[in-house]
C-alpha cells in the first residue's frame, strides 16, 4: 500500500482482564482463526475494510471504558468497572468481533514529556485479552468536555442562570488552559467558558499542547506497531469546536500530525500502517467536504461518526446513516459508526435499534461499537455534581447501583448480536439480517475463490443454503464457514426440525 500522509478536517453534523478463552460448564470452543492486520481497500466504490486475505471485515461490538480517567464525584462510587475475564467471553458469546476501547491521556501523560509505562501496559493487556478472543480492538483517544480538571470547585457558587459542571475524562491537568474562565455552565457539558477556552488553548497550540498530543500517539503506534489485532487508532473522540474559527484549522493540523506520528512510529521493518479513524466535530454544522490542509490524502482512513439517531436526537437512525454514507462516499473512504446505543428498555427503543440494524446491513456500513459495554455507577453519566445515589445503569450490560452489580446483557438488545457476514471474500453487494426471524441473506462477488465467515446466534444449529458450509459450535452461538467464489448467496435460517 502506498503511504502518503495528510492533514485532514471532518466537520459535519456529530450526534452523537483476563487472557483465558471460554470457560464455564458446556462452553463448547472451536479453534479461533487467527487476526490478521486490517487495510482500506479502495479498489471497490465505496471503499470497504479488508484483512490480509483481502476478504471484507465487518467490525461490530461495544466500546469499553475501564481505562478511562474519568472525574469522581463522590468517593463511594468508582467510576469505571474493570474488564474480567468473564467479560471478554460474554463479549464475544454476542458475535462481537471488535472492542473499541478508551484511553485518557491524562492517564498516559499524567506529567508533561513522560508517559506511563504502567498504563500502556493496560492498554496491552485489553488488547491481548481482546486477541485472545478473536476480537480486535480499535485505540480510542477519548475526551468529554476536555477534561476531569474543569469541574467547578465545590467552594464555588455559580451566578445565576448557571450551574455548576462536572469534570469528565481527557486531558491531564497541565494541559487544562483555563485563562482562569469561568467553569460554570449555562447548558450541557461543553458549555463553560472554561471548556470552551481549553479547545480553544488546543487548537491554537498554546504551551504547545497540541503538540504533545501528537507525541502521545507517536508512543502508542510505537508500542502497537506489530500487533495485527489493533484494528486502529480513533484520533480524538467528539473533538469540541472552541471559542472561534480557528477549530478549522487547529483541528485539521491537528488530524494531519497525528497520522504523520503514528506512519513515523510505523515506519520500522515488520510495522503495520493501521487505519486510522477520524471523527467529526461534536456538534458541528459545517457542510462537508474534508479539507484538505497541505499533503495528500492517507490511504488507510476511515470515517467514525456516531450515530444517536432515535436515541439522544430525535433525528431518525436512517437519515444520519445516509447522511454520513453519503460523506463517506464522496471522502472515498469506510463508514464506521464508532458509537450508536439506548439508555432504557422499551418498545420504542427495541424497535428502533431493530430499524437501525436494518440500515446498517442495507448500507453494508463497515461495523459500528455499542456505547457501552458497562456504565459505572460513578461515571459522570451516572451521577450527579452533588455525588448523590445514582440509579441503576442501563448499557449493552445492566449494572446496579450502588454496589457496580452486573445484570448481565439486556435482552431487549439481541439484535445488536445478529446474524453477519465477518469475513467476506472480495466484497459484499447485499445484506440482511432478520433479528426476529433469524435469518441472514448475504450475496457477494470475488475473483478468487476464498472462505466466507459467517456468525450465527444461539443455541441452534441453523440451516445454511448457498453453499457447501462448515459449523463450529462456540460459546453464544455458531461460526459458519462457506467456500465461495464469483458471485454467491449464502443463507443462514433457523433449523425448523
Amino acid at each position: 500500500m502506498t503511504r502518503r500522509f495528510a492533514t485532514t478536517l471532518i466537520a459535519v453534523t456529530a450526534v452523537v482482564g483476563g487472557l483465558a478463552g471460554p470457560t464455564g460448564a458446556g462452553a463448547a470452543s472451536a479453534a479461533r482463526p487467527p487476526l490478521t492486520a486490517l487495510r482500506v481497500d479502495h479498489s471497490v466504490d465505496p471503499p470497504v475494510i479488508v484483512d490480509a486475505a483481502g476478504r471484507q471485515t465487518l467490525l461490530r461490538g461495544v466500546n469499553v471504558n475501564s481505562l478511562g480517567d474519568y472525574w469522581q464525584a463522590s468517593r463511594r462510587y468508582p467510576t469505571v468497572v474493570p474488564v474480567t475475564g468473564a467479560d471478554w467471553d460474554r463479549i464475544a458469546a454476542q458475535g462481537f468481533d471488535v472492542v473499541r476501547l478508551l484511553v485518557s491521556w491524562s492517564r498516559l501523560e499524567p506529567q508533561r514529556g513522560r508517559f506511563d509505562r504502567a498504563y500502556l501496559a493496560e492498554v496491552r493487556a485489553a488488547v491481548a485479552a481482546a486477541k485472545a478472543h478473536g476480537i480486535y480492538t480499535v485505540i480510542d483517544m477519548h475526551q468529554d468536555a476536555w477534561g476531569k480538571y474543569i469541574a467547578t470547585p465545590r467552594d464555588v457558587t455559580c451566578p445565576e442562570g448557571t450551574q455548576p459542571a462536572k469534570g469528565w475524562d481527557g486531558a491531564p491537568r497541565w494541559a487544562t488552559l483555563t485563562a482562569g474562565f469561568d467553569t460554570c455552565t449555562p447548558g450541557g457539558r461543553e458549555a463553560s467558558p472554561a471548556a470552551q477556552e481549553a479547545w480553544r488553548a488546543f487548537y491554537a497550540n498554546d504551551r504547545g499542547i497540541r503538540d504533545e498530543l501528537v507525541r502521545a500517539w507517536g508512543t502508542i503506534a510505537k508500542a502497537f506497531r506489530t500487533e495485527p489485532a489493533v484494528a486502529g487508532y480513533d484520533l480524538l473522540n467528539e473533538p469540541n469546536h472552541g471559542t472561534d474559527d480557528a477549530w478549522r484549522t487547529g483541528l485539521a493540523t491537528y488530524y494531519g500530525e497525528a497520522i504523520a506520528a503514528i506512519r513515523g512510529a510505523e515506519r520500522r521493518p515488520g510495522s503495520i500502517d493501521h487505519a486510522i479513524l477520524i471523527e467529526p466535530t461534536i456538534y458541528g454544522q459545517d457542510p462537508f467536504p474534508i479539507r484538505l490542509a497541505g499533503g495528500s490524502f492517507d490511504d488507510n482512513l476511515i470515517f467514525a461518526p456516531h450515530n444517536y439517531g432515535d436515541s439522544i436526537t430525535s433525528i431518525p437512525v436512517e437519515g444520519l446513516f445516509d447522511y454520513y454514507r453519503s460523506i463517506s462516499t464522496e471522502a472515498d473512504v469506510p463508514l464506521w459508526i464508532g458509537e450508536y446505543g439506548w439508555f432504557d428498555e422499551s418498545a420504542k427503543n427495541t424497535a428502533a435499534l431493530g430499524r437501525y440494524a436494518a440500515k446498517e446491513d442495507a448500507i453494508v456500513a463497515a461495523g459500528s461499537a455499542w456505547w457501552q459495554w458497562r456504565q459505572a455507577c460513578g461515571d459522570p453519566h451516572s451521577i450527579g455534581y452533588d455525588g448523590a445515589r445514582p440509579s441503576d445503569q442501563v448499557h449493552f450490560q445492566r449494572n446496579g447501583c450502588p454496589g457496580d452489580v452486573n445484570g448481565g446483557v439486556v435482552a431487549d438488545w439481541a439484535c445488536a448480536s445478529r446474524a453477519y457476514p465477518q469475513r467476506a471474500p472480495g466484497w459484499i453487494t447485499a445484506l440482511a439480517s432478520d433479528c426476529t426471524a433469524r435469518t441472514m441473506s448475504v450475496s457477494g462477488t470475488t475473483k478468487d475463490p476464498g472462505l466466507l465467515v459467517l456468525w450465527y446466534p444461539g443455541g441452534d444449529r441453523p440451516v445454511v443454503t448457498g453453499g457447501r458450509a462448515r459449523l463450529a459450535r462456540v460459546r453464544g452461538g455458531y461460526r459458519v464457514t462457506v467456500p465461495v467464489r464469483g458471485d454467491y448467496t449464502v443463507s443462514l435460517a433457523p433449523n425448523a426440525g
